[in-house]
């Protein structure tokens, strides 16, 4: 995620800077090419991206908007809100993907989130460039004006992906006319549960959070699913995309596992140059974590272990072992399988969910 804010005159770049310097330091963003602005803060440690749209040089509004409007990105205008809904009109999508957008008048009399309150984040956004700032944050969702829970703003806080969001919809209305929904988890859940909810079995719930898909229900719950599964991969030299493809594929399938659930690769550091591997991983939008042979050796466990394996690398197994190495406090989920030259192993590591 990245973060970044246009202004239109000088009194904008004036509240920019100022957010500039109130903005949390763990926020990291990347700074814009020089020449492309006629300035750019270089505040980037506090993770935001100021561009000033005015004066004889600068970046186009149509080329930053171009640029910056990316899934996961935090959008920001100083300025008229009729200029970022020009802005951002070609572009705007679907609520699972497009970015967040707010936009805040130069004297920070408003912050107005205007697309992706929920998923993308934008009502989260524009509460806490408010207290920035002192603005006044002017939220529009209704489930956010009437005090209902909102189920996609909590799957953002909570880092929970959404996997089939047309499901909700149904959940949010049904919130606001006092129905109460079902919720079923696989993992622990801390804190009280927000009104209107109750939890329930899997095979009634109206929401499930986990990292299974269900296959005897008629009509699918909402799922949020956790980035919880660290998967390692072992392969022969050479292996193309498509048998690491396969593999992976099918033991997710055999498994009800969403791929959503990944959220990473690990494997030895022989591979981290595998050209088929990376690939894969960039295919898949998964980051790859390698590891050498003696850490891996290192690790305390039971493994599958293969003495051609052990010849070849240093280390008896490579996929269980990487995924376990990848993991904070995790478990093997599913033991190694092996596909055409192609190992996977799949950890489970710790989740916390909390309300």
């Amino acid at each position: 995620m990245s973060n970044y804010m246009i202004c239109f005159s000088k009194n904008g770049a004036a509240l920019g800077r100022k957010i500039l310097t109130a903005a949390p330091q763990e926020n990291s963003g990347s700074a814009a090419p020089a020449e492309a602005c006629a300035s750019v803060s270089s505040a980037s440690s506090a993770g935001w991206e100021l561009t000033e749209c005015f004066g004889t040089v600068h970046e186009s509004l149509a080329d930053w908007t171009r640029r910056t409007f990316q899934p996961g990105n935090n959008l920001l205008f100083i300025g008229a809100a009729g200029i970022a809904v020009r802005a951002i009109a070609p572009y705007v999508r679907e609520k699972q993907s497009d970015p967040a957008v707010v936009v805040m008048d130069e004297k920070a009399n408003w912050c107005i989130p205007i697309l992706s309150g929920h998923l993308g984040g934008a009502n989260l956004l524009a509460n806490k460039l408010a207290k920035m700032t002192g603005a006044q944050a002017a939220i529009t969702t209704a489930t956010d004006v009437r005090g209902v829970w909102a189920v996609d703003s909590w799957a953002k806080q909570e880092r929970l992906t959404v996997a089939n969001p047309s499901g909700i919809k149904e959940i949010s209305a049904g919130l606001l006319q006092g129905q109460t929904k079902k919720l079923f988890s696989e993992f622990p859940i801390s804190g009280k549960l927000p009104e209107g909810l109750v939890f329930s079995d899997a095979a009634s719930c109206d929401i499930y959070i986990g990292i299974h898909r269900l296959t005897d229900r008629k009509q699918e719950p909402l799922y949020l699913i956790p980035a919880a599964l660290i998967a390692g991969i072992g392969c022969r030299k050479g292996a193309q995309r498509e048998q690491l493809d396969a593999l992976f594929e099918e033991v997710l399938e055999q498994n009800n596992v969403w791929q959503q659930a990944v959220q990473k690769i690990c494997s030895i550091d022989l591979k981290k140059e595998e050209p088929g591997l990376l690939l894969f991983c960039e295919e898949h939008g998964i980051l790859l974590e390698t590891y050498d042979a003696e850490t891996l050796r290192n690790l305390g466990g039971e493994f599958t272990a293969s003495a051609f394996v052990s010849q070849v690398t240093g280390v008896d197994n490579v996929c269980e072992r990487s995924a376990m190495a990848g993991s904070q406090n995790g478990k093997i989920l599913i033991s190694k399988m092996a596909k055409n030259g192609v190992t996977a192993a799949f950890v489970l590591d710790e989740v916390k969910i909390s309300f």
